[in-house]
C-alpha cells in the first residue's frame, strides 16, 4: 500500500508505503522525502526482505530505523536491515534502549535471542527526530510498552501498537500500562487535526478524526 501526500513544510511531496509480514500482520513503512528521495524506515517486522526489496525498488537513501517500540514483531527484521542497508543509525525511546544495547528482552512472554546493537539513537519529545531531509515530531506513547512513541511528520502519524482502526494497543503485559495508554493517546494523539493520516502497527490507515469518532475504547 502506498499513498502520497503533498507535504509544504518540505516543499516536496511525502510518500508513504507499507509492507506487513503474514505471522503477525505488523507493518513497517517506508517514508520517503520524493524531492531528495531521503527516506526512513520505521519498524522492522519479521519479513524484513519486503521492505529491503521496495527501498531499492525506489532508490530510497535510508538515512534511518525507527522503532515505535521493541516488541519482537516490530524488531525481528532489525538485524537483517542493518546489514544490508549498511551502519544506518536505529531510534528508540530510552526506556526500551536496552532491548537493543543489551539484548534484554521486552517481554518475558517473548523472549528472543538478539545480539546488542552498538550505536543506538534516542528518540525523545524533547527534541524532533531529523534524519536527512526528514523532521518527525516524537511523541511519547506508552501504555503497551514504556516506551512506546508515536511519530508524526505534516499531517501523518504513525502508532505503533498505541492506537489502531478501531481499537487500541494492548496493555495486559506485566511492563503495560492501561491508564496511560488512553491517557496517551488522549493527549497526544486526538489532539491532533481529525484529517491527520494514522499509520499504525497492525491493520489499515484511519483518520484522528475518525478515532475521536467511532473508536469504541476512546469513547
Amino acid at each position: 500500500m502506498s499513498r502520497d501526500k503533498p507535504w509544504p513544510s518540505g516543499g516536496g511531496r511525502l510518500k508513504v508505503e507499507t509492507t506487513a509480514d503474514a505471522r503477525f500482520g505488523t507493518n513497517s513503512y517506508l517514508v520517503t522525502d520524493e524531492s531528495t528521495n531521503d527516506a526512513v524506515v520505521i519498524d522492522a517486522n519479521v519479513e524484513p526482505e519486503q521492505m529491503l526489496r521496495l527501498v531499492r525498488a525506489r532508490k530510497a537513501i535510508v538515512k534511518a530505523i525507527l522503532l515505535t517500540h521493541t516488541d519482537l514483531d516490530h524488531i525481528g527484521g532489525l538485524l537483517d536491515l542493518i546489514r544490508e542497508l549498511g551502519p544506518v543509525p536505529v531510534a528508540v525511546h530510552d526506556a526500551e534502549r536496552e532491548v537493543l544495547s543489551g539484548g534484554k528482552p521486552l517481554r518475558r512472554e517473548f523472549a528472543m535471542e538478539f545480539p546488542p546493537i552498538a550505536d543506538v539513537m534516542s528518540l525523545s519529545e524533547a527534541e524532533p527526530y531529523t534524519a536527512g531531509s526528514l523532521e518527525l515530531q516524537v511523541l511519547h506513547t506508552p501504555g503497551h510498552s514504556p516506551g512506546g512513541v508515536s511519530l508524526q511528520i505534516d499531517r501523518v502519524v504513525f502508532t505503533g501498537d498505541a492506537l489502531f482502526a478501531g481499537s487500541i494497543g494492548r496493555s495486559d503485559f506485566r511492563n503495560s500500562d492501561s491508564r496511560a495508554l488512553i491517557e496517551g493517546i488522549r493527549l497526544k494523539l486526538l489532539s491532533l487535526p481529525d484529517d491527520t493520516i494514522v499509520y499504525s502497527g497492525h491493520g489499515p490507515a484511519t483518520t484522528i478524526g475518525k478515532e475521536r469518532r467511532l473508536n469504541p475504547f476512546l469513547q
